[in-house]
């Protein structure tokens, strides 16, 4: 049996595998399966003798153990039992610079917990060995020497792809490299992934009408290009792709590891054209490996088990479905688990996996070879000023963004102006002042988190990516966030309190005014951070929404006196006022306006004849503290930065898939 027919094109070579061992009895199987194991020898012997010297990732008897939670988090809580879960299982594979290798399975596989263990971002207990060239994956070797493409595109919407591509280029590239030199390798990556045709096109997004989605996922993978790494993983990069598009992707990746990468990715549900350009294939199964080897020996690996493929039917459709298992009642569980433990049993008896673990234990035999000292990356103040100057522009391109984070808040004091109307200086105007304070104090805050939760989730996205490629750190990108808000918050404050002051009438002093607009510009900052802290914790921007908005509310009521003086309330609140912000905000807003000023008490007994005397009343010794109270102000502002600095490294970095 001449078995040559398998390096044939997609012409009907399917078919002609299925009717030859259809047709024949078992003595004739016996022989094919004979045929195909000196088949497999001499083809892993070539590729040994071609790969010779070529730089190679080798996975060698790689396990991953995860912890979950048992039940729902409402359950007990914390208190939840604790169980260990086996990801991965035994996986040993070799991919080889110059190849492109694709891992496929069913969910829940294990193929995107592989290329986490390999990229050192598992979260779990990780054993065996990953190297490159003998040398341990470890954070920093993957940082320098690889790149990891996520399943989903993390862009900014209002930049355009060459924008994109340099800003992320001044992140990546070391730091003496010169401005043309870092557009030169801007505009060849945009060559080499074929954006050419729409490098000045905006990215947009699902209300910004931008590229599209296949070029959106050559703009994510065109960045990781941009340090020529040796090795590139992505996890399903043709996920929600048309066929065509897709093909073309994985075509340029094709000649990506021509040209001497290592290229290994996930994929879902590719087509026939597409198997053919692939030349590893590895399914997986519940965490363990059906088949890792050359694509072109994949039929008659399986043919040889008893799973021939037909005519017409794309090989990768039909052994994943092979490989899954079918859990629509318990007898299927049963037959089709039964199945797959045959086919790991099969696959790890095999000559295949045998020579690949050979293979890799030779390389571990040999001296490690030295890593490279890491190129020095760029000096901290271009990070910040280049992550500043990226976040002006993408706010500034959208008009309503720009135009909210000016007017929110100024468009709030209408309504204010509307009630109120102007003050007067009887006893009923203190009721009216007391409004106006809580409105001020509680204002300023909420429009700081509607501002962040609207703007602030596609930078925080960015940054669970590029904190993970290792190109800045938690604190460089709060930082620069705060400078490129800061101004913008002092506008929106300034056109806020020079209206509602001096509309209103409230104390008519400039130094006062001064002070209010100041504090004003504080909670304003404070509510803003506090959500930025919260989103470092919860994902989901709805729900930092909520958290921060509870915080704001309560602080209010317990720490502000507004509406219940702080001498009245339970001890244990009296003493969380001393760490709440309002506590401090409050006295300085009711020392600033009621000091100086003096009531017509129109026949009221009793009767607050001055504003002096309301603060002796219901806030003692508000008026002597204003100093004091303004360095707690400041702290706050510096603390919240801090906060929200701690609050992304507990939350940790996302892995955004």
């Amino acid at each position: 049996m001449d078995l040559r027919f398998y390096e044939k094109d997609n012409k009907g070579y399917y078919g002609s595998v299925s009717e030859t061992l259809q047709n024949a009895g078992d003595g004739r199987l016996k022989e094919s399966e004979n045929q195909i194991s000196k088949f497999e020898n001499s083809s892993v012997k070539s590729d040994a003798e071609l790969d010779c010297g070529r730089s190679t990732l080798n996975i060698y008897n790689v396990g991953y153990v995860v912890k979950e939670w048992v039940g729902p988090w409402w359950k007990g809580a914390c208190l939840r039992k604790v169980k260990k879960k086996t990801v991965l299982r035994n996986i040993s594979l070799q991919v080889k610079e110059g190849k492109m290798t694709a891992i496929l399975g069913n969910s829940g596989s294990g193929k995107t917990s592989l290329l986490d263990v390999i990229a050192c971002r598992s979260t779990g207990e990780v054993t065996g060995t990953v190297s490159v060239d003998g040398v341990p994956c470890t954070r920093d070797v993957i940082q320098q020497r690889a790149t990891y493409v996520m399943q989903a595109d993390r862009l900014l919407p209002n930049l355009t792809v060459r924008e994109t591509l340099r800003y992320t280029a001044m992140l990546k590239l070391p730091g003496n490299i010169k401005a043309q030199d870092v557009d030169r390798k801007v505009s060849q990556v945009i060559l080499e992934m074929g954006l050419k045709d729409v490098a000045d096109s905006r990215i947009g997004s699902s209300i910004i009408r931008g590229i599209s989605g296949g070029e959106q996922r050559r703009v994510t993978i065109a960045i990781q290009l941009l340090k020529d790494p040796d090795m590139i993983l992505l996890d399903e990069p043709t996920s929600g792709l048309d066929s065509y598009t897709a093909r073309y992707l994985v075509s340029n990746l094709r000649d990506l590891a021509r040209r001497g990468k290592i290229v290994l990715l996930t994929i879902h549900q590719p087509n026939s054209d597409i198997f053919h350009m692939f030349d590893q294939i590895g399914i997986m199964s519940q965490g363990e490996m059906v088949y890792c080897g050359p694509s072109k020996e994949l039929v008659p690996y399986f043919t040889t088990l008893g799973y021939p493929c037909d005519k017409y039917t794309n090989p990768l459709d039909r052994y994943v479905d092979v490989a899954s298992i079918d859990r629509r009642n318990k007898e299927k569980e049963y037959n089709s688990k039964k199945r797959v433990d045959s086919l790991v049993e099969a696959f790890n008896n095999s000559k295949l996996h045998h020579t690949t673990v050979q293979t890799i234990q030779k390389i571990h035999q040999q001296p490690r070879p030295k890593v490279n000292v890491r190129q020095k990356g760029p000096h901290y103040g271009r990070i910040i000023l280049t992550l500043l100057s990226r976040m002006n522009k993408n706010l500034f391109r959208d008009r309503k963004d720009y135009f909210a984070r000016i007017f929110l808040l100024p468009l709030f004091m209408v309504f204010i102006i509307i009630f109120l109307g102007r003050l007067g200086h009887t006893y009923k105007s203190i009721q009216d002042r007391i409004g106006l304070i809580y409105n001020a104090t509680t204002g300023p805050p909420f429009m700081g988190i509607i501002n962040s939760v609207a703007l602030f989730v596609c930078l925080r996205d960015l940054y669970y990516r590029e904190c993970r490629d290792g190109l800045y750190g938690t604190g460089t990108f709060l930082v620069a966030y705060s400078i490129h808000v800061i101004p913008l918050q002092i506008l929106s404050t300034l056109i806020f309190s020079s209206i509602i002051y001096w509309v209103t009438g409230m104390n008519p002093n400039f130094d006062r005014f001064v002070l209010f607009t100041l504090e004003v510009f504080i909670l304003h900052y404070w509510g803003e951070m506090v959500t930025v802290a919260c989103m470092g914790l919860v994902m989901n921007p709805n729900l930092a929404n909520s958290l921060a908005a509870l915080v704001q509310s309560a602080a209010v009521i317990i720490a502000s006196g507004y509406v219940k003086t702080v001498a009245n309330l339970i001890e244990p609140f009296q003493w969380l006022s001393w760490i709440l912000i309002h506590k401090y905000s409050g006295e300085i807003f009711i020392a600033n306006e009621f000091d100086g000023l003096e009531f017509e008490c129109d026949g009221f007994n009793p009767c607050i004849p001055n504003g002096t005397a309301f603060i002796q009343e219901y806030y003692p010794g508000a008026d002597e503290r204003v100093a004091r109270n303004f360095g707690a102000l400041g702290g706050y502002a510096v603390g919240t930065l801090i906060l929200a600095i701690l609050a992304f490294k507990i939350g940790g970095l996302r892995n955004l898939h």
